[in-house]
Formats: structure tokens, C-alpha cells, sequence
């Protein structure tokens, strides 16, 4: 059966886990990227896992560790809107003025901090360093 055939469902087994595929049509990998791929999704959702943060809280908090340079505002407000529609955030706007918006993790996004979990034990070991080279280094250290 070929895969751009209707009735393709992806393979049998997965050969990196051993657990069946045959339900899947998008491979998990690719989904996963599409869902927090991107400059700061992973970066926002590392910074809400301590609890809820206004706009202005995630724009300075993306700062550091990252590359030193600084959020624009719409880029930000573009990565929050499509983390909500896609159920990682939770938006929380308050009846007051001036208006006051929170952001929150929703189930779905707290169901991926396990996975972050492993890629900053990844990184704890310095080999995201070692494979980008030291011009990414420096320009976090440097901001």
C-alpha cells in the first residue's frame, strides 16, 4: 500500500518505540514540530510551567536564554494566540482596567513538560553546544 493512498495509515510498528502505528496517519515527530516549532513556543511553555504570567511577564522572562535578543511584542502575541488555539495555553482575561490578561498551561501543554523535562537534561550535558558551535553560545552569554 502506498502512502499517498486514501487508505494508507502510516506503519505497522514503529522502529524507534516498538509500539503500533497503525492508527497514526502524521508521523508524531512531524506533528510535534508543527505544534511547538518555532523560535519561543518550547521557551514559553518552559516559563509558564512555574504558574500563570501576564504578556509583559513572558516577553522579559524570553530574554534570557535566548540568544539575548529580545521578543518583539507581535511576535509574541502570534506565539501566545496560536498556543491557545491549539489548547497548550489557557487565556484569562480579567474584568478590570487596565485590562488584565494571564496566560496558563492547559492539560495539553502541561502533558508536554515531561518532554521538555528530557530535552533540558539533553541540554544540561552541553551537547546542543557542541553541535551548534560556540557562535550560539557566546551570543546568550553576550546578549
Amino acid at each position: 500500500m502506498a502512502p499517498d493512498d486514501e487508505s494508507y495509515r502510516g506503519p505497522g510498528v514503529s522502529l524507534l518505540t516498538g509500539l503500533d502505528m497503525s492508527h497514526v496517519t502524521l508521523c508524531p515527530a512531524i506533528a510535534f514540530n508543527k505544534i511547538v516549532g518555532g523560535r519561543y513556543k518550547l521557551h514559553i511553555l518552559c516559563v509558564l510551567h512555574r504558574g500563570p504570567l501576564r504578556f509583559g511577564e513572558i516577553g522579559r522572562s524570553l530574554v534570557k536564554g535566548g540568544l539575548g535578543k529580545p521578543i518583539t511584542p507581535r511576535i509574541l502575541s502570534r506565539e501566545l494566540k496560536d498556543m491557545t488555539e491549539l489548547g497548550l495555553l489557557h487565556r484569562e482575561e480579567y474584568p478590570v482596567v487596565p485590562k488584565k490578561v494571564e496566560y496558563s498551561l492547559a492539560p495539553r501543554g502541561k502533558a508536554l513538560l515531561p518532554i521538555l523535562s528530557e530535552i533540558v537534561r539533553w541540554g544540561a550535558t552541553g551537547a546542543h553546544e557542541a553541535i551548534l558551535g560556540t557562535s550560539y553560545s557566546r551570543a546568550a552569554r553576550d546578549g
